[in-house]
């Protein structure tokens, strides 16, 4: 049994053999420290030849601390590469600021690569270095081939980080367009979660159902809680979530309501989070629920037209404009969208 052990590595994502070395070696060590090291420069220019949004130091850290939250005897670090010469020509210098880096006194090092043996651990000849499965016997994947195809590989990916892959569809439009059966059927059409428009229960349970005594922080209020809930339905997602509205829906509201917009709230506005917009023309029926502004059709459809020019002053792209006029050819022309962004 050593008393303390490190695990050094990019987990550049976090998957399950990373898991597997770690929780292997947490049964060696009185104390194991994961350490998540980073060259921001290299990380750049691999997600930007994987098609990513940049992966930070601080977003792996974050993954591998809730990862392991649970375990009393892992700790989480993360190591600044930085100015260091690339492998193999800075593993001196890596060496130094690792030792640097651990607040003890280092027993162990595990690893998955055998070369490491004549690179790094020259510099740290005090230091056991113990190789596990570096054949990959038990998950044959690598960060690499995650990168390239996170769907593909979405059962390696640990939870933690799933919602930074999975693929963010928004539906939106204006009033009785559909969109809330719409989300919920594409969610079970897709085995996932999705999330509901928080706006339309916010006056039932603030407001004692009186939407006449809107105010301009009501607005604020349900975007800060639809936020909250989308955030819930993207952690438990398989591969893709569906949100019904966003805050820019919220502001449409808000400027409906009380005549102006809100701009704190625009801290919810966020034009570059999803990977398909499906914008709902007012084409189906009009159902009337109590909560509704009159059915004129040239009403409604200043009313849409009034909120797509707002995703264009909010400069949103990937927006799929649905004017179908039937909810089955809405539900199909919306299904072969989802499925070119999964495929």
């Amino acid at each position: 049994m050593y008393k303390i052990g490190v695990i050094p590595g990019k987990f550049f994502p976090p998957h399950r053999g990373h898991l597997y070395q770690i929780i292997n070696a947490s049964t060696k060590c009185d104390k194991l420290f994961v350490v998540v090291s980073d060259n921001e420069k290299i990380t750049r220019q691999k997600c930007k030849k994987d098609n990513l949004s940049f992966i930070s130091i601080v977003d792996r850290t974050r993954w591998m601390s809730i990862e392991f939250k649970d375990y009393d005897n892992i700790e989480v670090l993360s190591l600044y590469e930085d100015g260091i010469p690339d492998y193999p020509y800075g593993c001196e210098l890596w060496s130094k600021l690792l030792i640097n880096t651990i607040p003890d006194k280092i027993d162990v090092i595990f690893g998955g690569e055998v070369e490491y043996m004549k690179t790094y651990m020259a510099h740290l000849p005090d230091i056991k270095y113990e190789v596990f499965d570096f054949k990959r016997s038990r998950y044959n994947i690598s960060g690499t081939e995650i990168r390239k195809n996170p769907l593909l590989y979405w059962d390696y990916i640990l939870k933690p980080s799933r919602p930074f892959f999975c693929k963010k569809v928004l539906i939106t439009g204006t009033e009785s367009s559909g969109k809330t059966t719409l989300t919920r059927n594409l969610g079970k059409i897709f085995h996932t979660s999705w999330s509901e428009e928080y706006g339309r229960y916010y006056s039932r349970d603030f407001l004692g159902g009186n939407e006449k005594v809107f105010q301009k922080n009501d607005f604020f209020k349900i975007a800060q809680i639809q936020n909250c809930q989308d955030k819930k339905a993207t952690e438990t997602a398989n591969k893709i979530v569906f949100i019904d509205t966003d805050a820019v829906i919220t502001q449409y509201y808000c400027n409906m309501y009380t005549g102006s917009f809100n701009r704190t709230l625009e801290c919810y506005i966020d034009n570059t989070k999803w990977d398909l917009i499906l914008a709902i023309a007012p084409t189906a029926p009009w159902v009337a629920d109590g909560l509704r502004w009159n059915n004129k059709t040239k009403r409604r459809w200043d009313l849409h037209n009034m909120l797509m020019n707002m995703y264009k002053d909010y400069q949103f792209n990937n927006i799929k404009e649905i004017k179908e006029n039937s909810y089955n050819k809405i539900l199909t022309e919306c299904i072969n969208h989802i499925d070119k962004i999964l495929n």
